[in-house]
This record gives structure tokens, C-alpha cells and sequence, in this order.
């Protein structure tokens, strides 16, 4: 039998411990880079809305990294709307990236396209401070360099905290959400997840997604 390298087992403990984990004697969540694919395969394949959103209750005026001004109100009667709210960089001291964070910015980026095909358009909210976020982007492998696709998506920012906690998620910045507004503004879809994997994979938004376009 085989057996795990230290590094290996980290690797494991990591994937295991969640994003909504509470560490041990005040130490910093041990949050890692995952691997990419095996950690988006244990996303959720057929999640169900586990959170009531009326479409008015979501925030609706961010700002992109570019400092321009995004209204999610633009995009109605053009464009369904699939709102993604990463975890940021934790604030606990030490603490590092969400590896389904990662994994999730990864994966939307690479199935880009998919989503555009449905009418629908990605945007992600990073919360608390951005300096991290190219960081982010680099460690998820859509920085745009050394033969990583870019992403494709506008991210936004909340650095004051004010969507999460409109939105109830706030909690060492925020818990991994995902919320589809169809093109009348409607919330259709919301997920709130608690631990690092427990968010809606590609395949089950791209499923709601058709659901909302009148495809079964």
C-alpha cells in the first residue's frame, strides 16, 4: 500500500476542513490550493434552492475591479443573471484562499461559454479587502498568464461588506452563494452553501439554467 507524503495528506486535510470550518484554538484556517478538477467534482450535481431571495432583496449596485459602476438592473430583459459570492481572503491571520473558491472561479471560467449560450451572464462578488484578489486569480490558474485562460466574467467587489450582509452570508467575510436572477430580475435560484464544496456545480447551473430558458 502506498503511502501519503506529508505534503499529500496536507493536501487532503485541506480539502476536508471546509470553508466554514471553525479551526482549533484560534488557529488560522488551513485553506490551500486544491485540485482544481477533484475538488469541482464533489461540488453538489442537483442542489436544490435552499434559501427564499426575492429578486428586489439582492444587491444590485456593485463595483467592478476598474472602479466602474455595475447595476445588475441593466442586464434585465438582455440576460439572466448568475451571481456568484466567493469567500475573498479570509480575515482570520494566515488564513488562505477557499479551495472551492478556487475551483469554482476555475471552472466557470473554462465553461464560460456554456453559460453565454443559456442568455446568461456571470458575475462575482469578491469580498473584504482586494488585495488579494490578483492573487486569487493567479492561484485558480485564470490570471491570464504562463498559458492560463483570463476570466472572463466582471468581478465585482464588496469590500464594506454591505451585499453579504444584505444577503444574510456574512461570516469570515462571506459563505460561498450562488443566485440566478432571470432576465425580469426574478431570484430563481439561491444556494448558500457551509463547507468548501457545498456549492452548485457547472452541469446543475447550466440545468437551472435551461429551466429558467423553458428547456427541460
Amino acid at each position: 500500500m502506498r503511502l501519503l507524503s506529508a505534503v499529500g495528506l496536507f493536501g487532503l486535510l485541506v480539502v476536508a476542513t471546509g470553508c466554514g470550518g471553525a479551526p482549533e484554538l484560534g488557529a488560522p484556517p488551513n485553506y490551500g490550493a486544491p485540485n482544481m478538477e477533484q475538488t469541482a467534482a464533489r461540488f453538489h450535481a442537483d442542489p436544490k434552492s435552499n434559501r427564499e431571495v426575492a429578486g428586489d432583496k439582492v444587491p444590485m449596485k456593485f463595483t467592478d475591479t476598474d472602479g466602474k459602476p455595475v447595476d445588475l438592473v441593466s442586464y434585465r430583459g438582455k440576460s439572466n443573471v448568475v451571481l456568484v459570492v466567493v469567500k475573498g481572503l479570509p480575515k482570520s491571520s494566515g488564513g488562505l484562499f477557499c479551495p472551492g473558491c478556487l475551483a469554482q472561479v476555475n471552472s466557470l471560467t473554462a465553461n464560460y461559454a456554456e453559460f453565454k449560450a443559456r442568455e446568461a451572464e456571470i458575475l462575482m462578488v469578491f469580498p473584504g479587502p482586494t488585495d488579494g484578489l490578483p492573487q486569487f486569480l493567479t492561484t485558480a490558474k485564470v490570471d491570464g498568464t504562463g498559458g492560463n485562460p483570463k476570466v472572463p466574467f466582471a468581478i465585482l467587489t464588496d469590500a464594506d461588506l454591505k451585499a453579504v450582509k444584505t444577503l444574510g452570508i456574512d461570516g469570515d467575510w462571506a459563505k460561498p452563494s450562488t443566485y440566478i436572477l432571470d432576465k425580469k430580475g426574478n431570484a430563481v435560484f439561491a444556494f448558500v452553501g457551509e463547507t468548501t464544496t457545498d456549492r452548485p456545480s457547472v452541469k446543475a447551473l447550466l440545468a437551472q439554467l435551461d429551466k429558467v430558458n423553458g428547456k427541460k
